[in-house]
């Protein structure tokens, strides 16, 4: 008796299989544009207009009508001295004035007459002159003999007391101007630094004072010349109070962006994997735009949410961002707009 078998085919014998699922990505161009680091550094506010007020001339000081650390207006007097001898001077300076003028008058008659010889005339001209200048000379002394703000501001110091005998060109007030375009903060910066930026330069300015409030700022000056001291650049910013009260002494934190810049390739930073220092990779698609390659690439810099590359691509390629997580060398994609 025949025994009836029933052949089983390889295929059937297996565990059925279907194709790997594609994996869904997306792409974006890799683009070439002007990318320039930042430059942070640190400094110290200050006011743009910051004088040291003194008298022109010396004496006792009589008034005092400002204080340390007050506000100030623009022609508000802030001292006097004592102008006991000051004024004197000045009415003596008059009175000779005067005099000189009613000798040269006589003496123009007494020439008109013949009376009086050419030489007399000019030595009382002279006289005259000599005597308008000195007038002149105690006028401008007896003004500088008080002390008005120059601007609105505060006095930031006061080196005197009433009183005091002071000498001429001493300092009575440390004055800051305030405002808008009056507080600045300078910086030094490397050679390497100096060289990148140029005036108008946008920056940001972080104080301790004000935490998580930026400032924005811009470059207002460039020193042409290095410190002998540490050999750096001092940069000058004009920074915007945006309505906060600002003082001499707050310490900034400043990043600095430098409008000029070489020309580099950049790629979104979703696209980079793998990344050890400046090394890193990315994922291209193949010819067919269903697989997918794993390529190195060399990092630059990073700067918010762009990388840089010098090395690895070419303008024009395409970078997988979206989806690089579930990539592997052997990986079915399917590319979305």
């Amino acid at each position: 008796m025949l025994i009836g078998t029933e052949a089983c085919s390889p295929s059937q014998s297996k565990d059925q299989q279907t194709a790997p699922e594609s994996v869904v990505v997306r792409t974006q161009p890799v683009v070439a544009q002007t990318v320039s680091a930042p430059i942070v550094t640190s400094g110290v506010i200050a006011s743009k207009k910051e004088a040291r007020l003194s008298f022109k001339t010396g004496g006792i000081i009589a008034r005092l009508h400002i204080d340390e650390g007050q506000s100030v207006k623009k022609g508000q007097l802030l001292a006097s001295l004592n102008l006991t001898e000051i004024s004197a001077q000045a009415s003596q300076a008059r009175q000779s004035q005067e005099k000189a003028q009613r000798d040269l008058e006589r003496v123009k008659r007494l020439y008109a007459d013949s009376a009086a010889t050419y030489e007399q005339f000019q030595n009382a001209t002279t006289g005259y002159e000599v005597a308008q200048s000195a007038l002149q000379i105690a006028q401008f002394n007896l003004q500088y003999s008080q002390i008005y703000a120059p601007d609105n501001g505060r006095i930031l110091k006061r080196n005197v007391e009433e009183g005091e005998l002071i000498t001429p060109g001493s300092t009575v007030f440390v004055f800051a101007a305030s405002g808008e375009g009056n507080w600045i903060v300078r910086v030094g910066v490397s050679d390497r630094d100096m060289v990148r930026l140029k005036t108008g330069d946008a920056a940001e300015v972080a104080l301790d004072a004000y935490p998580g409030t930026p400032f924005k700022a811009t470059v207002t000056e460039i020193a042409q010349t290095a410190d002998l001291r540490n050999g750096t650049f001092e940069v000058e910013l004009s920074i915007q109070p945006q309505g906060k009260l600002l003082a001499s002494g707050m310490v900034a934190n400043i990043k600095i962006q430098p409008a000029a810049g070489p020309s580099m390739l950049v790629i979104p930073i979703e696209a980079l994997v793998e990344a050890d220092g400046d090394q890193g990779y990315v994922y291209t698609l193949t010819a067919d735009r269903q697989g997918v390659k794993k390529w190195p690439v060399r990092v630059a810099m990073i700067q918010n949410q762009t990388v840089a590359l010098s090395e690895g691509l070419k303008a024009g390629d395409s970078v997988i961002t979206d989806g690089v997580s579930y990539l592997s060398a052997d990986t079915r994609v399917k590319v979305v707009k």
